[in-house]
């Protein structure tokens, strides 16, 4: 915290300067400083933020000289997560400056953002759609894609998914990265569309998914849900196996709906599915899946066999806590005991790690979030894999 004051008084302190030696330049040495000046530094240096931005805003000229310190106190301002100041700041600027029309919208857009984080969504939406749709066709193109990825933030955040098609379609044809995105927004659709019971709606977005994003593993599992809940059991399994040739880390996320399925199809050819997924993906969730297919046909010796020889190659705490299982059911007493403790002290190593890690921003979490909800990324987070997660 007293980093961050030091450097929010610095910069106050630049401003001071920036602001004498505009004054000097236009009006000579005894125009340089006046009594609000001084007030405001004196408020500075007494730890007295608030009123020493009050005194710098009011008294600050808006100008073509003063125009990127005001923007920079903004962004600090916002940065700090002071945004009702940074978007008293902006809101300054527009009613006072007579501003160039891009220097205008350049504020416009720092305004947008105070109000996105702030949470004042529907002015953050009228200010972006208006500045949008002013620079249709405009050689204006940073600005106008800056106003649409607003736009896009805020659509994602009230789960208005259909406008985010129709955003996102504008931005992608300058960035290709928009069609993984689109392509969630697709899904999202369709699983509310499940949730209401429109089967054939939800399988018509998934077509759209797919379309935008082929190896969108996220498809697969929708489709496979919806294909169980219509008994079509043999084209759910072919949906969700195909997650691993899309992305094989997310074939843990399958696993509970494909041994539902199995249940009414060759366990042989399950474990051989499972089998070839290891092959490609060392998973610990895998691994106990198909322990249980193997417990069944051979016994808790073969099924112990199975699992130490994955953790001799591949450690895992949730793989050690099963295997002292198997051998406390078949242990008496102080070994039992004895493992029993090795046991608890097993669980307690994971019990508040996450099993989830965004890849863009580091994010983690116990749950799958098919967008990071720090960075925004879609399909960033993925399980963690080492000694405490797969």
């Amino acid at each position: 915290m007293l980093d961050d004051w030091m450097l929010y008084s610095l910069f106050l302190i630049a401003i001071s300067i920036g602001w004498w030696l505009g004054r000097r330049d236009q009006s000579g040495p005894s125009e340089a400083f006046g009594p609000d000046h001084y007030e405001g530094l004196n408020f500075l240096l007494n730890e007295e933020p608030d009123r020493a931005v009050s005194t710098f805003v009011d008294n600050l000229e808006v100008n073509a000289d003063t125009l990127d310190t005001h923007l920079a106190l903004g962004g600090l301002l916002r940065r700090r997560g002071e945004l009702e100041k940074a978007v008293v700041v902006h809101e300054n600027i527009l009613s006072k400056a007579n501003l160039a029309k891009a220097e205008r919208q350049n504020v416009q857009l720092e305004l947008a953002r105070d109000y996105l984080l702030a949470g004042l969504l529907d002015r953050a939406e009228n200010l972006c759609v208006k500045l949008s749709q002013e620079l249709n066709g405009s050689e204006t193109t940073s600005v106008r894609d800056e106003s649409l990825k607003i736009t896009l933030q805020i659509y994602e955040q009230e789960k208005e998914w259909r406008q985010a098609i129709e955003v996102a379609k504008l931005l992608a044809t300058a960035e290709d990265s928009y069609e993984r995105a689109i392509s969630h927004y697709y899904c999202e659709l369709a699983e509310e569309q499940l949730a209401l019971g429109q089967i054939e709606l939800a399988r018509e977005s998934l077509r759209e998914a797919i379309g935008h994003d082929v190896n969108n593993p996220r498809t697969s599992l929708v489709r496979g849900r919806i294909d169980v809940l219509e008994g079509h059991y043999d084209n759910a399994i072919a949906a969700l196996t195909r997650i691993r040739d899309q992305d094989p880390v997310f074939v843990p996320e399958s696993l509970e709906t494909l041994e539902e399925v199995y249940k009414y199809r060759s366990q042989v050819e399950y474990q051989e599915y499972l089998k070839s997924c290891l092959e490609v993906t060392p998973s610990i969730s895998i691994v106990l899946t198909l322990a249980k297919s193997i417990r069944e046909a051979e016994g808790d010796e073969a099924v112990a066999k199975f699992i130490a020889s994955h953790l001799k190659k591949n450690p895992t705490i949730r793989g050690l806590t099963k295997l002292i299982d198997l051998h406390i059911d078949n242990t008496r007493g102080i070994a039992k005991e004895n493992l029993a403790i090795l046991r608890s002290f097993a669980e307690a190593l994971v019990a508040d790690k996450p099993a989830y890690r965004c890849h863009s921003c580091g994010f983690d979490g116990k749950r799958m979030h098919w967008q990071c909800p720090v960075c925004h990324d879609w399909a960033s987070i993925k399980p963690i894999f080492g000694l405490e997660g797969e």
